[in-house]
């Protein structure tokens, strides 16, 4: 039967924990690096080390071990996949680890070794694994409970061969309407190849005059085979007004291959504008008030220098 858990983890920054005992204190263990990737042709061997770090005061027992994993969601959310079940992108059968336990002392750092060993008869394309360490304390805790949790860092591996890489742009938005800045841009790529890719480039944002306003790196973030990566960027300022442009232009793969997109949106300080019209308009009729009441005094003014002309006395 197979057996999935689900990691809330990005791709660039992974590390989870799952509690075997609810009411066990959490251990503090850190991995480095977080995430590996690599290359290799079928039929070849390639070794990395992984380190382990006990920040916790008290000694924690290790086990290692190594699961596939798949992509799930939008956001870098990962899969576990612990069965025995054959995976097209499965990495886990191909790894040996060297310590598999690990004893760590207090502010200890120890290493493990996982060596990958790629059968010649290899798919080329896409695997993913995870190498995983489960902590269980030395002694127990308090209450004479022990502590139990799993922590893991990400394997990203390309087979060299026949692959395929294609990615597309499923989507470039943002909020129609705004009334204040910054304004998020939305991305998400489409990846319906065989291996991992990572878009590289940048967001350019005009206002209405064509002027630029602003220029954003595009976060690069791993889009795993047949899954959708949404990607988040804040454009502008807090004051902003007008109708604004925002082109996405990307590349990505071993070719360099071209995406762009563009996306439109409005910001206005609704607040503000209907405070500057009202304050307009008074002004207006004051003025207009002001000289209707200026031509009264005139007109009065002489006609009452017609009906009573000055007389000389000499006259």
């Amino acid at each position: 039967m197979r057996l999935t858990k689900t990691l809330t983890t990005l791709f660039v920054a992974t590390f989870f924990v799952l509690l075997i005992q609810p009411m066990s204190i959490v251990r503090a263990v850190s991995l480095s690096p977080l995430t590996f990737e690599l290359s290799a042709n079928p039929g070849e061997t390639i070794s990395n080390v992984l380190k382990i770090t006990n920040t916790d005061p008290t000694p924690v027992l290790i086990s290692i071990n190594v699961e596939d994993f798949t992509a799930v969601g939008e956001e870098g959310q990962v899969t576990l996949q612990d069965d025995e079940g054959v995976h097209t992108y499965s990495l886990a059968k191909w790894v040996t680890v060297t310590p598999s336990v690990l004893s760590l002392g207090p502010n200890e750092a120890g290493t493990v070794q996982f060596t990958i060993n790629v059968p010649f008869e290899a798919e080329p394309g896409g695997h993913y694994g995870s190498v995983l360490a489960t902590i269980g304390s030395a002694s127990p805790g308090a209450g004479g409970v022990s502590v139990a949790q799993k922590v893991g860092s990400l394997v990203l591996m390309n087979v060299a061969g026949d692959v395929t890489e294609q990615l597309f742009i499923e989507e470039l938005s943002a909020k129609p309407f705004s009334e204040y800045g910054p304004v998020t841009i939305l991305s998400r790529f489409q990846n319906s190849g065989t291996v991992h890719l990572k878009p590289r480039g940048f967001i350019l944002v005009k206002n209405m005059l064509g002027q630029e306003v602003d220029k954003l790196d595009l976060p690069q973030k791993n889009v795993l085979p047949h899954s959708i990566r949404r990607i988040e960027v804040p454009a502008g300022d807090k004051l902003m007004f007008g109708r604004y442009e925002a082109t996405l232009t990307a590349i990505y793969g071993s070719a360099n291959q071209p995406l762009s997109s563009v996306t439109t949106f409005w910001v206005i300080p609704w607040k503000i504008t209907a405070t500057v019209l009202i304050g307009l308009i008074l002004l207006l009729s004051f003025i207009i008030k002001g000289r209707k009441r200026i031509r009264l005094a005139l007109s009065v003014l002489f006609r009452g220098t017609h009906r009573y002309p000055h007389i000389s006395p000499d006259a």
